[in-house]
């Protein structure tokens, strides 16, 4: 380990304002922090540090307090450059860090991370000057309300802006379907996982739940809600004895995600996305077979191409419009997320 660098004599090239707010967006992002701190502190190193050159080897067997100094050097004279009038506001990180304590679990390496001092405050002003708001990430955005109300309780202000931070808990799921459509089919039921703080995650498959479920639970100390499919008892099996108590899992009692739509919102996005092409019926759909192979005969009498599992829940969340579109097992499943 490197003890013996000072970090008064170094030479750099200053962060451009177009790093320092991309470094900002992925130091706020929700992924667990050791990695990200260390992976965007490393980064700005090997692009901005002049003399010493370090490698990231080197970087990696840096001392953590040499670490966060030079960081804290480069950083805050970068945004001094861009925003001299910018000062620190060691409170406003103080509020950020909160967030990171009520979400993970703490390490003492990664409380010297977080704690670094960096002029946060600066990079948000430079991107209240350059940047359009509707345009960031939910994760910036958070930032800046929270700049504008610091006093304010933070899930306060979550939920009076959909901002999803701090987040509150999570859901696992196996795919790309339920990431599109569960927050779509909560959000119609009255549940804004952007307001209560509910982030979704899915784990390309049921095979990679138990692996990506370990991580959270030894990461977070937030309730993680697993939702699988009914051929996913043996993943359940798996996880059921390492499931922690404050998390909870469920199976689909029959089939997949797709397998719980409602028929008439199947119907309905399909009459509306094809109408010049063909016309459904509920009878198209009423069959002893899981929906996604429905759909794909479908598609293929009909010629409309290969059916895309995510690119027509795409079109089905369009297509929701009533509470009549949410079968009961849905609306079961979003009363389990919200008691959680």
């Amino acid at each position: 380990m490197i003890k013996d660098l000072d970090t008064t004599k170094i030479k750099f090239l200053p962060v451009s304002q177009e790093n320092l707010i991309l470094s900002l967006d992925r130091l706020t992002r929700f992924k667990y922090p050791e990695f990200k701190y260390n992976r965007v502190f490393t980064d700005i190193l090997c692009k901005y540090l002049l003399c010493p050159k370090l490698s990231k080897k080197q970087i990696a067997q840096l001392d953590t307090k040499i670490f966060v100094s030079l960081i804290e050097t480069i950083w805050n004279e970068s945004v001094k450059q861009y925003l001299p009038e910018a000062a620190a506001d060691l409170n406003f990180n103080n509020a950020v860090n909160n967030d990171i304590y009520n979400t993970y679990e703490m390490t003492d390496s990664l409380k010297s991370l977080i704690e670094a001092k960096l002029n946060i405050n600066g990079v948000i002003s430079i991107i209240n000057r350059q940047c359009n708001y509707d345009n960031l990430p939910v994760n910036l955005k958070y930032l800046l309300k929270l700049q504008e109300k610091p006093s304010i309780d933070t899930k306060d202000l979550r939920q009076k802006y959909n901002l999803l931070f701090p987040v509150e808990k999570v859901i696992l799921c196996e795919g790309v379907t339920e990431e599109i459509l569960l927050p779509e089919f909560a959000k119609l039921y009255g549940y804004d996982f952007y307001k209560y703080g509910v982030k979704l995650l899915g784990a390309g498959g049921k095979n990679q739940v138990p692996k990506l479920y370990c991580e959270l639970k030894n990461e977070l100390k937030i309730p993680v809600f697993i939702l699988l499919d009914a051929d996913a008892q043996a993943t359940a099996q798996t996880i059921l004895p390492v499931l922690r108590d404050i998390d909870d899992i469920y199976l689909i009692r029959h089939g997949e995600f797709e397998d719980i739509f409602s028929l008439n919102l199947i119907k309905r996005t399909v009459n509306n996305s094809y109408k010049n092409i063909c016309e459904s019926s509920l009878a198209d759909f009423k069959q002893n077979a899981p929906m996604t192979k429905i759909l794909a005969e479908f598609f293929r009498i009909h010629e409309l191409g290969d059916f895309q599992k995510a690119e027509f829940a795409k079109e089905l969340a369009l297509n929701l419009k009533y509470k009549t579109d949410l079968t009961d097992e849905i609306k079961e499943i979003i009363d389990k997320i919200k008691e959680l």
